[in-house]
């Protein structure tokens, strides 16, 4: 879809360069920009806003999303389940890249921060108490999650049931951030990104697509608070035209 739309904006492009060559380069863009607005706004329904009722079920959609992560960022050694060794190597992985030896504070953190995620999830989707999440217990897990913020939003008013997330993807989520922020600044660029993305298997020109997507072409500074909305977009979203759904670098759920 995105080099579709880079495509046709670079043909445009090229036939108007002779009546004004300095324009060719903007042109593109915006017209880059226009087909994904124009492709992603219909029936009262825009960029990452659901209207209507949340529905408990995980739909198609939302279990391709699921699995995708389980099988690339969550399953490290790709045995097919999720069990303390995978959180292990993402600890060591962080680390390595990070440069926080043995005995440092950031890697004494790190690893009290993955023992308690890994915890927490063995605790909600650990189904038969083996040490082990199968895919199939992993979508359970989000399913009873679901069930369990309509129960609660009917107690009270407070965030949208859609909106929420479990208590150990919040602290993931800050972990994956903080992957992504190599220099530390508090903001993820295009090059932290596919660097980063490379390391799981992402090719390049997918994760430079994926990050113009959800930053509005650099327009959009990605921060911790916009990176966690994009998360809840992933997660928690059915909406085919969040942009959230592009934070994995993978374009295309249809496969």
């Amino acid at each position: 879809m995105c080099f579709e739309f880079l495509k046709i904006s670079s043909t445009q492009s090229a036939r108007n360069s002779s009546q004004n060559p300095k324009r060719t380069k903007m042109q593109a863009v915006k017209g880059f920009f226009a087909s994904i607005k124009s492709g992603f706004v219909s029936k009262g329904k825009t960029m990452g806003i659901i209207l209507g009722i949340f529905n408990p079920e995980l739909s198609d959609f939302q279990k391709k999303k699921l699995k995708h992560e389980f099988h690339v960022f969550f399953d490290l050694n790709k045995d097919g389940i999720l069990e303390w060794k995978d959180f292990d190597l993402a600890r060591t992985k962080i680390c390595d890249l990070s440069g926080w030896k043995v005995g440092t504070d950031k890697f004494q953190q790190t690893n009290e921060l993955f023992i308690t995620i890994w915890r927490r999830l063995q605790d909600e989707g650990d189904e038969n108490n083996d040490g082990k999440i199968s895919i199939d217990e992993w979508l359970q897990m989000w399913q009873n999650f679901n069930e369990q913020c309509i129960k609660q939003s009917k107690k009270d008013n407070e965030e949208p049931p859609e909106r929420k997330l479990p208590e150990w993807l919040e602290q993931y989520i800050e972990y994956k951030f903080n992957l992504y922020d190599r220099t530390g600044d508090g903001k993820v660029d295009a090059e932290e990104f596919e660097y980063v993305l490379s390391d799981f298997g992402v090719p390049p020109k997918d994760a430079r697509c994926a990050f113009l997507m959800f930053s509005c072409n650099n327009t959009k500074k990605v921060d911790l608070d916009y990176f966690k909305e994009l998360c809840i977009d992933y997660y928690r979203s059915d909406d085919i035209s969040a942009l959230g759904n592009f934070i994995t670098g993978k374009l295309d759920f249809n496969d």
